[in-house]
């Protein structure tokens, strides 16, 4: 019988796992919010010069390849810190090094499979916005437990019998009948994003934990409930 947990046992895990360990929260989430802080930044002087009216000619073309570099950069650190993440909100009591942490799929053999899956639930969405946002939108949210269900698959020995697909489909089979819980969820956090942003985003240290790891509590739930797919 699925027994799924409230919105409200996700979100209270999560502060649960963190109370007393904000600290080793705010760290392992720290390089990704730095990364994703200077990111935009760096782009903007690398494609600047008010001096040079020629430079604009070629600046689309190098703004999208360092775009491209840096969000195949981000994925792998992001999806590094969210393993760590569902791990620990598995194992409240877990020792681990949280910044190391952001860089274990870079030494991790099959790193390339994270990037994989990233251009093709890339193109996939943009496919289906193409049509309207809104299916472009549902999609996401469809394709949003792949890299977890890669982890456990993967953790588990199974993960070389699938192709990236297979991942990605299952994702979608796992979130069917809860892409709108996802969406409430995802919502309930406009509150504290709005207070983040109005801290100057300082607010967003503590944010960005608490709201990662209520994430991979929704997962965690999810592939309770349904381990025929994961």
């Amino acid at each position: 019988m699925q027994n799924y947990r409230s919105r409200a046992q996700l979100k209270q895990d999560a502060k649960d796992t963190l109370r007393g360990n904000w600290g080793k929260g705010i760290l392992l989430y720290l390089i990704t919010m730095l990364f994703g802080l200077f990111s935009g930044s760096i782009q903007f002087a690398l494609n600047f010069n008010p001096y040079d009216f020629n430079h604009y000619n070629g600046a689309a073309g190098r703004s999208f390849i360092i775009s491209t570099l840096i969000g195949l950069v981000f994925i792998l650190i992001t999806v590094s810190a969210n393993y760590k993440a569902l791990d620990w909100i598995r194992n409240p009591q877990l020792q681990f090094q949280p910044v190391q942490s952001n860089f274990d799929r870079f030494r991790n053999p099959d790193w390339w499979k994270i990037l994989g899956m990233y251009i093709i639930m890339a193109v996939l969405t943009w496919l289906w916005s193409l049509l309207l946002l809104i299916p472009g939108i549902i999609k996401s949210f469809a394709y949003s437990q792949t890299y977890y269900i890669y982890k456990d698959l993967s953790d588990k020995g199974q993960a070389d019998g699938y192709s990236l697909m297979d991942f990605i489909t299952r994702s979608r089979k796992l979130m069917d009948g809860h892409k709108a819980d996802y969406f409430v969820l995802q919502l309930s956090f406009i509150g504290w994003f709005i207070l983040g942003s109005i801290t100057l985003g300082i607010g967003f240290i503590w944010i960005i934990p608490y709201y990662n790891l209520t994430m991979a509590n929704f997962y965690r739930d999810l592939a309770e409930n349904n381990p025929q797919l994961v």
